[in-house]
């Protein structure tokens, strides 16, 4: 995080990418964060009993969003979200 403060002023177009939680909380998770969770089938998490855990780690992924953003406010920096960012 305190790379990104550090060129978020001086670096045009520069993103911050959550594909999961803040480190920290992560190594507390009983199942952290897998890219590969995107794919699992529906049925897979149904049966396996997954949803809560993975409903866990999509909420961190909104609170790293959230931290980031308030980081960047608290440093004076400004920002703006990507609309439609994976698209329809």
């Amino acid at each position: 995080m305190d790379e990104l403060v550090e060129i978020a002023g001086h670096v045009k177009n520069i993103s911050a990418k959550h594909e999961g939680g803040i480190p920290l909380v992560e190594k507390t998770r009983e199942r952290p964060s897998d890219i590969l969770d995107y794919f699992i089938p529906k049925r897979d998490i149904i049966e396996k009993g997954l949803m809560p855990k993975l409903l866990a780690n999509y909420l961190d992924k909104h609170e790293a969003v959230n931290r980031t953003a308030e980081v960047l406010t608290t440093n004076g920096l400004t920002f703006i979200a990507a609309q439609n960012l994976h698209g329809i």
